[in-house]
């Protein structure tokens, strides 16, 4: 073999690998675009999400009275107009409860669960008015609460937090929300996760 023969084949090697490292680069470029898009279409993992995503995975028959007993919390019986949902994806299940009292009555609800030495804090960073996410309160008919800055409150609690039979009974880690939205009565918005699948309501 002489040396024109020899360079010729190794310039064809030489083409041989880039042409594969291109299609490396391109394969693996293309493999991270689909792998981004697949995240950010699975329905939940947004909290900005189209009209399909947020009517999408909301289980039937979660009653009020069933979610507070699944949440681990104990709803004062004057409370009205009461509203609950139960989320679910691939990340984790969601419950949420909303329901209106007087505000003297949302203390009484409130004070056992805050672990002692803290309280509630206002809402310094409020969401935009319209904002929604796919596992909250907007599916229920109301405003998102985080969105609220005169009269709200809000704090979060997990089970134990508190050292009342009332902080021992709660199930999940919740975020609380209480909102006196007119002089005298709040509304009070409970949402909690769970990483692992909760049971079903009854049909």
């Amino acid at each position: 073999m002489n040396r024109q023969e020899t360079s010729t084949g190794s310039d064809e090697q030489k083409r041989l690998l880039r042409r594969r490292f291109v299609l490396g680069v391109w394969l693996f470029t293309g493999l991270c675009i689909l792998g981004v898009f697949g995240a950010f279409a699975v329905p939940g993992y947004l909290f900005f999400t189209t009209e399909e995503q947020k009517n999408c995975c909301w289980v039937e028959n979660a009653t009020p009275e069933w979610t507070a007993k699944a949440m681990g919390f104990q709803v004062p019986e004057t409370a009205t107009d009461r509203r609950s949902g139960f989320h679910t994806n691939i990340q984790y299940d969601v419950v949420l409860l909303a329901f209106t009292v007087t505000t003297a009555e949302a203390d009484q609800f409130l004070k056992p669960l805050q672990p002692e030495g803290t309280q509630l804090i206002r809402n310094t960073h409020p969401e935009k008015p319209g904002y929604t996410r796919s596992d909250g309160f907007s599916h229920l008919g109301l405003p998102e609460p985080e969105t609220f800055v005169d009269g709200m409150r809000l704090g979060s609690l997990c089970r134990g937090d508190a050292k009342t039979p009332q902080g021992e009974a709660v199930q999940f880690c919740t975020k609380i929300y209480a909102h006196e939205f007119q002089p005298g009565t709040t509304r009070i918005y409970l949402w909690a996760s769970s990483d692992a699948p909760l049971k079903k309501p009854p049909a």
